[in-house]
């Protein structure tokens, strides 16, 4: 009798373990999921904050244009901002050394860009150069200065409507109205 209550005592234990590694797996398979639909999220949340910088440089550009008397082509004065940021800094480094660097100023502000000549409709908003996917390609580095393909994001031109997509892996999409500069963020929630 004694050899079948161990053997009962060691089925039960056994049970035991089971259970507590099936809950285990069930609950790492709960977490597991929710890593998953917040992984897919992360590229709908990234093109979102670029959404953000985007209306933000179009605005910048629209106000630029506004200043310079509203011209076909205007160059976007980043280089400029940075050369004045960096020669602020370089002053008040002169003042505490009593000399200053222009070489490495300027190498500082060339890292920056310059060339950036940007065309613009009759209302001030950025447009492409070429109407196809390349010129949308070149209007995003042109604002943002930013590499699509290290975003993961596509990018589509619609001749039809005049407009450039540009979407994530997770079908967010952000559109921009070449005509009117509208600016539209889609995200699949599903």
């Amino acid at each position: 009798m004694l050899s079948q209550q161990k053997a009962d005592h060691e089925l039960l234990s056994m049970y035991g373990k089971v259970i507590a590694i099936v809950v285990l797996l069930v609950l790492l398979a709960i977490f597991g999921i929710r890593y998953l639909n917040t992984a897919s999220n992360i590229g709908g949340r990234g093109l979102e904050l670029e959404q953000n910088r985007f209306l933000n440089v179009l605005a910048m550009v629209r106000s630029q244009w506004l200043a310079s008397g509203r011209p076909d082509k205007m160059q976007l004065s980043w280089h400029n901002l940075a050369s004045n940021v960096l020669t602020s800094q370089s002053n008040k480094t002169a003042s505490k050394n009593g000399r200053t660097n222009t070489e490495e100023i300027n190498d500082d502000a060339d890292l920056v860009g310059t060339d950036n000549w940007i065309s613009l409709s009759d209302q001030g908003w950025p447009i492409i150069d070429t109407n196809d996917v390349q010129g949308c390609e070149r209007l995003w580095g042109q604002l943002l200065a930013t590499n699509l393909q290290q975003l993961h994001i596509t990018v589509d031109y619609q001749s039809d409507t005049n407009i450039c997509r540009y979407s994530s892996d997770n079908k967010a999409s952000l559109s921009y109205q070449l005509k009117t500069g509208r600016v539209i963020f889609l995200i699949n929630d599903g």
